[in-house]
């Protein structure tokens, strides 16, 4: 059982910006970075002391407490498709799925509109800026094909 999980953010609003976080286990403390959606484990490595079936329990319960703590949101399947098929490249409607709820929105000349209903309404604005961030990077893969 993980018990004490903290949460820290370090180096805020940089572009080197990642989450710090500890815990225990059986009074053993672990901590670790969460930067560009993994986990970088510091001294000492919980591989140290469990088995892969452990570890790989661990680094879910962490992935789940770092969602609990408004760290990362659990985004699924975004998916970018053409509004118009002869001017793919001037729209695109998009929807996904945040921690179970479907989103939907559109993107225009590089602007992100959100259809109703609105993330914000439901999540912090830093977190909508990560969520948006995600779909600008996946319109430049879809772009890119």
């Amino acid at each position: 059982m993980v018990d004490g999980f903290e949460v820290k953010t370090l180096y805020e609003d940089r572009t080197y910006e990642r989450h710090q976080f500890s815990f225990s286990i059986d009074g053993k403390e672990y901590k670790g970075d969460y930067h560009e959606d993994e986990i970088h484990w510091l001294h000492p490595h919980p591989k140290q002391d469990l088995d892969s079936k452990q570890l790989e329990w661990v680094e879910k319960e962490v992935h789940r407490l770092l969602s609990d703590h408004d760290v990362i949101e659990d985004v699924e399947g975004i998916e970018v498709k053409p509004i118009l098929e002869e001017h793919s490249r001037d729209a695109h409607q998009f929807k996904l799925t945040i921690n179970g709820e479907e989103f939907k929105g559109m993107v225009h000349d590089g602007e992100l509109e959100w259809f109703h209903p609105k993330p914000r309404r439901k999540m912090k604005d830093e977190h909508v800026k990560k969520v948006e961030k995600k779909v600008h990077e996946k319109m430049r893969q879809h772009l890119n094909e």
